[in-house]
């Protein structure tokens, strides 16, 4: 599945827009990988450890990597789970679904973007006392994907790592 550098933007965007605190519940999430022809990846807590403690990122496709050198953001994100889909009549229902979740339930609209090749990304957060949601659902030709960020996410600590890492 081809993922452009618009997508990195994007999830680099959500992760410096995320504020602290925030979790939204995943089982509306999780009821996406029982639709027929979406392909789901949960990254669980243990591996975002380690690859935190040996000073790895998480690659998520071509373009899309989480983690910092000093793995201080993924010490801080509890899952990653990962819906993607190349079948028009899935990417539909996948489409569909997420419109549905994110209708009320306390979700914000951080960044809702098209770019000059269709290709549409839109990014959400939703905060539960400590916890953050983010979610990255892009949709272009023939394709979708939606990424789900679940953890403690800390805009200060972010944007101090981002100034060291450049």
């Amino acid at each position: 599945m081809k993922h452009t550098l618009f997508i990195k933007v994007a999830l680099y965007a959500a992760i410096m827009l995320t504020s602290t605190g925030a979790n939204a519940s995943n089982k509306d999430f999780k009821k996406l990988a029982k639709i027929n022809g979406v392909e789901h990846v949960h990254i669980g807590k243990f591996l975002i450890n380690l690859a935190a403690k040996n000073g790895e990122n998480i690659n998520l496709g071509e373009n899309i990597i989480v983690g910092d050198k000093s793995g201080n953001i993924l010490k801080k994100i509890d899952s990653i789970d990962v819906y993607t889909s190349e079948e028009k009549n899935t990417i539909e229902q996948l489409s569909q679904h997420v419109r549905s979740i994110l209708d009320g339930n306390g979700w914000e609209s951080l960044i809702n973007m098209t770019d000059e090749d269709g290709e549409k990304v839109k990014i959400y957060q939703n905060q539960h006392g400590k916890h953050t949601t983010v979610i990255i659902f892009a949709e272009e030709d023939g394709e979708a994907s939606l990424v789900v960020i679940d953890g403690k996410l800390d805009m200060a600590q972010l944007m101090e790592q981002m100034s060291k890492e450049n």
